[in-house]
């Protein structure tokens, strides 16, 4: 590949094959976070800029258009910020600019003490539709990310929340010189179409995209 290189930045939890049910029009880059999918735990503490740095590391200094959703897109908008000459473009889906350091803190510890399937039903509800949630087990998003999130170490799962609890760069948005578009899902309950309104309302000529879907759109 020459030119540009696609780069897919998949939510905490999940791994490459969460992109499974999109057409793409073009070869992508699959990128997988230590700890989650296949890739095993590094032992250092998770951090959103460091897992920034890997992904701006990336196809070999050509242009990067970084597509994520969730903790994808938020590693996303810390390249974008650390590394400007390497983002050629952005699409940031379904969260802001800013984390709930509480609410991603909790979250880690719950993991940690009720392991993944205590904190299954939960997760499940804030990222699909009821109606999702009902046509189980034939969904077949539901049930990958059912067997994705019950065979994750609970560990690795925290690590990502803790990484989630520092996200906090819309006051350094601003700096950001690639065209991004901003992707908020009607019914999405971790990140409203307000808070995605506001990251697109932070970076200069950015778009908003308002699509009719859950977290998981």
């Amino acid at each position: 590949m020459s030119g540009m290189t696609l780069v897919l930045l998949p939510p905490v939890g999940l791994d490459d094959r969460c992109w499974d049910w999109l057409d793409l029009p073009v070869p992508a880059v699959r990128h997988v976070y230590p700890g989650f999918g296949s890739r095993h735990r590094n032992g250092r503490p998770a951090d959103l800029d460091a897992w920034a740095d890997e992904v701006a590391a990336l196809a070999d200094g050509e242009p990067l258009d970084l597509a994520g959703i969730s903790m994808g897109s938020m590693v996303a908008q810390h390249a974008a910020i650390r590394h400007p000459g390497r983002v050629r473009s952005l699409l940031l889906a379904c969260t802001g600019g800013s984390a709930d350091p509480a609410s991603a803190l909790a979250r880690a510890d719950a993991a940690e003490e009720a392991g993944m399937a205590g904190v299954l039903e939960k997760t499940l509800r804030r990222w699909f539709t009821p109606s999702a949630l009902a046509a189980r087990p034939a969904h077949p998003g539901v049930a990958y990310a059912t067997a994705t999130l019950l065979a994750l170490n609970p560990r690795s799962w925290a690590d990502g929340w803790r990484a989630i609890a520092g996200h906090d760069v819309l006051s350094r948005l601003g700096t950001v010189t690639a065209p991004a578009t901003c992707v908020a899902g009607s019914g999405d309950l971790s990140a409203p179409v307000e808070r995605v309104r506001r990251l697109a309302d932070a970076i200069p000529g950015a778009r908003l995209e308002i699509l009719d879907g859950p977290h998981m759109i």
